[in-house]
């Protein structure tokens, strides 16, 4: 698939979850401030916070489809990570507001209805959320997106948050004390144990972390017929966008042309079995070098 078909492959994934993350948002938001019910408000604002990702995600799918250019000759594809970064950041404000709202609720209590639509609706919200984060998992693997991907962890917290709720209700039917409150606390956890895995697998592509271990590039090349050795390996990037570079070892008689040659095979091969690899460079050196830096 060319880059543009997968970016507008991406954003219509985006535009389905949107629709659907809203529409989830709305029916707990209207439920939450009609019942008084601060937890299923709380799991509403978390699901709205699911559709604002969506949008940060469409903008971010778009910029990184641009091809590379001369100011940038790697191409767009980190816009894609930052959009990432920019979810968590938001997640942690959307917990941060759950927590103010829990504590405040906490020290002056507020007796919240719960009655049959309450659990119809928050039954008909978690049955959306599953079909929301399946569907955005199996495109991220068929399209190999982070941002998906990221995207679908912050869903499947709504499965969670969601299911608690329905929890929590049976607890506040029953009266049971400050339930509420607790619950939402809960919530606010969740959200930010999510946001911080975001950012940790945003940060390590931004930081240019490791990204394919060098073992398994050290297998290939050494299978390359001329390939004394190899050493240097190094990579960065993502899974889908990988940049690999390496040194790598020939007889001190080989051509110029020869170790041309051999580098394109290395590239080629690198390539073919390791998917993902966008970009290859190959550093020949001859074997007596390897003997002089000793």
């Amino acid at each position: 698939m060319t880059g543009s078909g997968r970016v507008r492959e991406v954003a219509v994934v985006l535009w389905v979850t949107l629709g659907l993350n809203w529409t989830v948002a709305l029916l707990k938001l209207l439920l939450g401030l009609a019942t008084r019910c601060m937890v299923i408000t709380a799991d509403g604002l978390h699901s709205f916070s699911d559709g604002t990702s969506n949008i940060v995600g469409l903008v971010g799918i778009t910029i990184s489809g641009h091809p590379a250019d001369t100011g940038h000759p790697y191409g767009h594809r980190k816009y894609e990570t930052f959009a990432s970064v920019f979810i968590s950041f938001l997640l942690f404000m959307v917990a941060f507001r759950i927590f103010l709202e829990a504590a405040v609720a906490f020290i002056h209590p507020r007796l919240p209805e719960v009655n049959a639509m309450s659990f119809a609706v928050m039954g008909f919200t978690f049955l959306v959320n599953i079909f929301v984060v399946w569907y955005e998992r199996k495109k991220a693997g068929l399209l190999k997106s982070d941002l998906l991907l990221s995207d679908s962890w912050h869903t499947l917290t709504d499965i969670f948050v969601t299911a608690s709720v329905l929890v929590a209700l049976v607890g506040i039917h029953f009266k049971i004390p400050k339930l509420d409150s607790i619950f939402s606390i809960a919530i606010g956890g969740v959200i930010v144990w999510t946001a911080m895995g975001i950012l940790k697998k945003s940060s390590d592509v931004l930081c240019d972390k490791s990204v394919i271990k060098a073992e398994r590039i050290e297998k290939i090349v050494r299978a390359v017929a001329g390939v004394r050795d190899c050493h240097e390996i190094r990579t960065r990037g993502r899974v889908d966008d990988a940049y690999v570079d390496l040194h790598v070892l020939v007889d001190n008689a080989m051509t110029v042309s020869e170790s041309h040659r051999l580098a394109n095979v290395i590239e080629h091969d690198i390539r073919a079995g390791i998917p993902g690899v966008s970009d290859v460079v190959v550093h020949i050196e001859p074997v007596s070098h390897e003997h002089e830096e000793l």
